[in-house]
């Protein structure tokens, strides 16, 4: 209900004036509505998981502690929230000269599930590097939409509204990043040209 568009935001602002009112199962069911998308979002931009968690925790935190300044508008609340979430990344990069974390992938072998075949793990692991360095590399709203759109996967209209443009602005920016990354791919040989 929250977290998601159309025509459930009557229904989500019933849920926030009832988390207003202090109703804690109003505040879990948005934490269990919000938290998977927001935590991608940030486990994506950070590159670390125990970061994302301490923020996704912390964008919570803040959200509800501020919750009756929340004011209803076109916006839905996923987008109040992801604006926090923004901005306490934005403190963290600050704070590690915004260089993202590199983490070598033999000091996680031992964590490895039962069953999970280690050489698919790490070749997951070095295709999400490679999209997170490509990902760099695409103009600012370029990539932020990819951020937003695919890895947080909110729809188009909240994308529209986060970033001041038009949904069909939106849906053009999403089509020319996903077509440089394309070529970006083609151009390391990490996807076979056409």
């Amino acid at each position: 209900m929250v977290c998601q568009g159309g025509e459930r935001m009557s229904a989500e602002w019933e849920l926030i004036e009832k988390a207003k009112t202090g109703d804690r199962n109003a505040l879990n069911e948005i934490v269990a509505e919000c938290w998977q998308p927001l935590y991608r979002f940030i486990s994506f931009k950070t590159g670390n998981p125990e970061e994302a968690q301490d923020i996704a925790q912390e964008t919570f935190y803040r959200a509800f502690r501020t919750l009756n300044a929340y004011q209803k508008t076109d916006a839905l609340f996923s987008t109040w929230i992801g604006r926090i979430a923004t901005n306490l990344i934005t403190d963290l990069w600050r704070k590690k000269g915004r260089s993202p974390i590199m983490n070598d992938i033999n000091e996680h072998l031992h964590e490895l599930p039962g069953g999970e075949n280690p050489a698919e793990t790490i070749v997951n692991r070095e295709t999400r590097e490679t999209l997170v360095t490509l990902l760099t590399e695409l103009p600012d709203e370029q990539r932020r939409v990819i951020e937003l759109r695919i890895l947080a996967g909110l729809p188009v209209k909240e994308v529209a509204t986060a970033m001041d443009k038009s949904e069909a602005a939106i849906k053009m920016l999403q089509q020319r990043a996903l077509k440089n990354l394309r070529a970006k791919l083609q151009d390391r040989g990490a996807l076979e040209q056409k």
